[in-house]
């Protein structure tokens, strides 16, 4: 690799000093580097990261935080095809390959091509109305059917490849990939998935009915729909679905949210084949080998 671009989390200390200190190692060894300006500040459905910005010839995103800076920005990015490397400069995540003491080492690493691509599923969910799409959008950690009113339950209809399954009365639902069944799927009781996985992990969230509290896993051809139903007392719009957690779109009854395996896949740079589960260990708060 020659043609690096980093992205920092500009919200954290210090990150584009680690941002500059990476351009002028990977310069100093012959690669070029650019560095994301910062961005607008957040407003709804208005992305931080300019996809517009990253140069046409780049080989490896560099993204400088944690797990939601990596999300954030391949979210806003449209889940780019160039591979990408976290460096966590936070707390221990699941994505993160590089913690900063590392980091040099790391770079040496890419710049011999030593290093391996882990394709990550994504998702693509429609929003449905009428028979109409009226949105439609990309994830690669979750989409998650919730509720707007603290003090009401989302009704929901669950079919599979056009099969009823289930009826919920519940917070909601989190369609989650592998790579996102370490986030708030996992939080709300679902699985651990190896995070290279194809498969869907649907989890839903606090539901009133005990005996239909525990997640499903589907394979990555199934075609799954939401379906929002009418409340008794003619409520209006209550609902509404997630995009990892960064665009939001409100829901009317008879709404339907289908969810599809994404077209693209994410190209996560691997340099350790055990990395997973190394730190999978370090969350468990496990100290034995």
């Amino acid at each position: 690799m020659k043609h690096f671009y980093v992205i920092p989390n500009y919200s954290k200390e210090n990150t584009y000093a680690c941002a500059v200190r990476i351009r002028s190692f990977l310069m100093e060894h012959g690669a070029d580097c650019g560095i994301s300006p910062e961005g607008p500040e957040r407003k709804e459905g208005r992305p931080y990261h300019d996809a517009s910005l990253v140069p046409a010839d780049a080989e490896c995103l560099i993204i400088l935080g944690g797990d939601g800076t990596i999300i954030q920005a391949v979210h806003d990015l449209g889940c780019p095809q160039i591979p990408v490397v976290g460096i966590n400069l936070g707390h221990i995540g699941y994505l993160a390959e590089v913690d900063e003491p590392q980091m040099f080492t790391a770079l040496g690493n890419l710049l011999r091509d030593d290093y391996f691509i882990e394709r990550r599923m994504t998702l693509q969910g429609e929003v449905i109305r009428n028979g109409e799409v009226i949105h439609r959008d990309t994830a690669f950690n979750d989409i998650i059917l919730t509720r707007r009113r603290i003090q009401r339950m989302a009704n929901f209809s669950l079919y599979v490849d056009g099969q009823f399954l289930n009826r919920y009365a519940a917070d909601g639902m989190i369609v989650a990939t592998p790579t996102g069944s370490t986030a708030y799927s996992l939080s709300a009781g679902g699985p651990i998935v190896m995070p290279s996985s194809y498969l869907f992990v649907l989890t839903p969230v606090c539901p009133h009915e005990v005996a239909i509290s525990r997640s499903i896993v589907l394979p990555p051809e199934s075609v799954i729909e939401l379906a929002v139903e009418e409340r008794a007392d003619n409520a209006s719009s209550i609902e509404c679905v997630d995009y990892d957690a960064h665009t939001s779109v409100p829901l009317c009854p008879q709404d339907r949210i289908r969810i599809t395996c994404g077209k693209n896949d994410v190209k996560m740079i691997r340099l350790s084949r055990g990395s997973f589960l190394e730190t999978l260990r370090k969350k468990l708060g496990s100290g034995r080998g």
